[in-house]
């Protein structure tokens, strides 16, 4: 094998000459760059995605380290590298910590969860409103680079944004929510500059011109192709060209011999999942997905034991009340010898929808379908949830949705023999109560349980408990209210119930059932309870039922295949539906004079029964004067709009109870105070 030989003087260099050159640690190649004066170790051969203890992914890091240039994500060879703490962009590279940075949520029944304090998110979250700016500005200015990938960063990189500052979890998650943001915002900034320092390179080329010099800054590329070492050199990124020794040719100038760089200030540690691998293979476009990706977000919950399923036989109705506490009791503490029902809301990668969905692709038993189908015709049992409840702390409902839900013929459906259970309280609950110390039971209870339940809920490929009437019912009494047992049975059998269903999730230790300070709700804490509340708390228990259900209805008709990219497109789609931008949560109660599907004039409803149609349309049996119908607007008249309105609403109905079993939770009008 041939030495390389310093052959000349850094004046003359091109794309294809070395301003340094190196071996590789076993000498099997050389690699050269004609921009920069060192050689890093490149990632090369079969590489392991792991977690590290600092929340990256260590060396095959885009972000950290530079990565072999792969078509899908040749932009992040312009990622930018750390800056000092003086830096305005320096909260791109913050680590929050633990004791100065994290509150814990007060009276909660899950102890750990908790926010990043407002004040030192703030300089990040000042960021992601500057960079979704200029992608918008983009996108308006019509740039030939916006495409599909762009948008999904902006997207990827608000959602978590949105949930930094809005979902209590625990400090690891934040923490790994705070990379999230962070690394979306880099990408994003990657993906512009990257474009446009390529079509400047491309008018100099035409136009003539000096090259630029290099942005030492960007993390360059490894590469092979030539094509791409000449196309960074002339765009003025870092480039380094992995080759055999016996192409440098006697005419190419080598300035300087060097050795390979290691990685430095690099973390190597694992982090919470132990060393779990996300990916192993060859480095290239699906390691850089594996770092990219959103699916392992939340890491201390999202692969619980408590979530696993097996779709591939549909699923089985919510365990009854009566079998459910016999498991318990039976259990000594531990498991029930029945697993309970949980149901997959994202839904399984499914490899097509049923036949009874609409759409070509089969039977729903066969292809993982995440509900069981319906099989038996409805006898309304009990209580008819269609009908409207009249009672003081119910919001009032809104005539379009009251109208429909008591037209819906709840004899000729052919539904489920065992409806859907709820991802969230009944609302009925809460105010069908036989004394008002068992309502206020419910309401203290559910204001406890909130937080952790909605951090359940939230959880990236994470299958959702679908829980009977009659748990919730017991469980937010605070024992099991039932006569006959002792007070220290009655509490043993709640935290059997309570561990059963938060137990896989948390440690024990971090779960309190009667905690000393008051719950918190939207900034007031709660001692007792304020009756004069009570409307309000049981309209956000509708609104998150409403659009927890929106979006369950919404994966099981509409699966998808690849997850990484349209799940974010999905959630944006039905956020948008709401005020407020969110799905898992209700980040802000509504104001005077509110917007959204509550509004009150027809054409203040109109932007959002506008994004309500768009999630519609994509579904199957869609009528043709939803999907192929006028965008609604503002400029319509006011019978135009509650016309369409009330189709849209009498198809979303009759489709949640057609594959559901039952009736569906919906919005109603916000109560003043």
């Amino acid at each position: 094998m041939a030495l390389l030989k310093i052959t000349g003087e850094a004046a003359a260099i091109t794309w294809k000459d070395a301003l340094s050159a190196a071996y590789t640690p076993d000498r099997i190649w050389v690699i050269t760059t004609p921009n920069m004066s060192f050689v890093p170790l490149p990632p090369a051969g079969i590489m392991e995605v792991i977690l590290r203890a600092d929340y990256r992914y260590g060396i095959v890091d885009p972000i950290q380290w530079p990565q072999v240039y792969s078509p899908g994500y040749e932009y992040l060879c312009a990622i930018q590298q750390p800056l000092p703490a003086a830096h305005r962009l320096s909260p791109l590279w913050w680590t929050p910590s633990e004791d100065t940075d994290f509150e814990r949520i007060q009276g909660s029944a899950i102890k750990c969860l908790g926010l990043l304090r407002p004040e030192t998110i703030r300089p990040l979250g000042e960021l992601v409103e500057e960079m979704s700016a200029v992608i918008a500005d983009a996108v308006a200015a019509r740039k030939d680079f916006v495409d599909d990938r762009l948008m999904w960063l902006e997207t990827a990189m608000r959602h978590s944004q949105d949930r930094l500052h809005n979902f209590p979890c625990t400090f690891r998650d934040a923490a790994m929510q705070v990379r999230e943001v962070q690394r979306y915002w880099l990408m994003s900034r990657a993906f512009v500059d990257y474009y446009s320092l390529c079509k400047r390179s491309r008018e100099r080329a035409i136009k003539g011109g000096g090259r630029p010099p290099v942005n030492a800054g960007f993390m360059g590329a490894f590469t092979m192709d030539p094509s791409v070492v000449q196309t960074l050199f002339e765009a003025g990124i870092p480039v380094w060209w992995l080759r055999q020794d016996a192409s440098i040719l006697e005419d190419i100038v080598v300035i300087e011999i060097r050795e390979v760089e290691q990685p430095r200030n690099i973390c190597s540690r694992f982090g919470p999942d132990h060393g779990e691998v996300l990916y192993r293979g060859l480095v290239g476009t699906k390691h850089l997905q594996a770092t990219a990706r959103g699916g392992h977000t939340y890491r201390d919950i999202s692969r619980a034991p408590l979530l696993v399923n097996d779709y591939s036989r549909g699923y089985p109705a919510a365990m009854s009340h009566r079998d459910y506490q016999r498991a318990l009791e039976s259990s000594d503490g531990n498991q029930p010898q029945r697993a309970y029902t949980v149901s997959n809301m994202h839904g399984p990668q499914s490899a097509g929808p049923s036949r009874n969905s609409g759409v070509a692709g089969g039977s729903s038993q066969a292809r993982g379908h995440p509900y069981a189908r319906p099989n038996k015709a409805h006898k309304i049992r009990g209580i008819d949830k269609f009908a409207d409840i009249v009672h003081p702390w119910m919001p009032a409902a809104l005539d379009v949705w009251r109208d429909v839900m008591a037209s819906i013929d709840q004899t000729a459906a052919s539904v489920e023999s065992n409806p859907w259970g709820y991802w969230i309280p009944d609302p009925g609950l809460f105010v069908r109560t036989q004394t008002e110390d068992r309502a206020a039971r419910y309401f203290m209870t559910w204001l406890r349980l909130r937080p952790g339940w909605l951090y359940m809920l939230r959880i990236k490929d994470a299958a959702l408990s679908r829980i009977s009437p009659q748990w919730w019912r017991d469980f937010l009494y605070g024992d099991t209210g039932r006569a006959g047992h002792k007070e220290g049975s009655r509490n043993a059998l709640r935290s059997r119930q309570f561990m059963h269903v938060f137990g896989q999730a948390f440690q024990r230790e971090d779960l309190d059932l009667n905690p000393k300070a008051p719950p918190t709700w939207f900034g007031r804490r709660l001692a007792t309870l304020d009756r004069s509340l009570c409307p309000q708390i049981v309209w956000e228990i509708c609104e998150l039922g409403f659009r927890i259900e929106l979006l369950a209805l919404d994966c099981l008709l509409v699966p998808l295949h690849d997850r990484v990219v349209t799940e974010e497109h999905r959630e944006d789609l039905i956020a948008s539906v709401f005020p407020d931008r969110a799905i898992y949560g209700v980040n802000k109660l509504p104001e005077e004079g509110c917007e959204g599907l509550c509004a009150q004039v027809p054409q203040r409803r109109a932007p959002y029964l506008e994004a309500f149609r768009s999630v519609l349309r994509r579904w199957p049996r869609c009528p043709a004067s939803i999907h192929n119908g006028v965008p609604i607007t503002t400029a319509m008249p006011k019978e135009s709009i509650v016309h369409r309105e009330r189709e849209m609403v009498q198809y979303y109905v009759e489709t949640f109870y057609r594959e559901s079993g039952r009736a569906p939770i919906v919005p109603r009008a916000f109560p003043r105070a």
